[in-house]
């Protein structure tokens, strides 16, 4: 007999909101196509990353970003008075090694990664 699933308030962060056996993003990145490799670009970062179709690296870095804000907000790891989702995606994203710009670039325009993004930002912060 198979048991129910785990309710969502059980669930760990990092992992998917539909499946908690499955880690978070996993599903979207199985079914992103190929990046396309550019020639040598000195344009700002945030310009490289607006391109039209995102492939399996710029979605895999999206959800790095969401994975490590998730994480933060839900052990309550935020500076102290910078308790904000803002905040965590900001913190998250350098750790990534993007830069906030270009996290926001690489999501604008994804529909996926939008509502994947507005699941983890209804995740409540943690207080030390």
């Amino acid at each position: 007999m198979k048991e129910p699933s785990t309710p969502q308030t059980d669930r760990k962060p990092g992992r998917s909101f539909e499946d908690p056996n499955r880690t978070m993003g996993e599903a979207l990145l199985e079914k992103a196509g190929p990046s396309h490799t550019l020639p040598e670009d000195f344009r700002k970062r945030e310009d490289q990353a607006n391109v039209p179709q995102k492939g399996v690296a710029e979605r895999a870095k999206v959800i790095g970003v969401l994975r490590k804000a998730e994480e933060l907000m839900a052990e309550g790891n935020l500076p102290k008075g910078q308790e904000t989702p803002r905040r965590a995606l900001e913190l998250a994203a350098g750790r990534v090694g993007l830069t906030i710009q270009e996290y926001e670039v690489l999501v604008k325009g994804d529909a996926e990664l939008m509502e994947l993004e507005r699941k983890v930002l209804a995740t409540p912060i943690a207080c030390r």
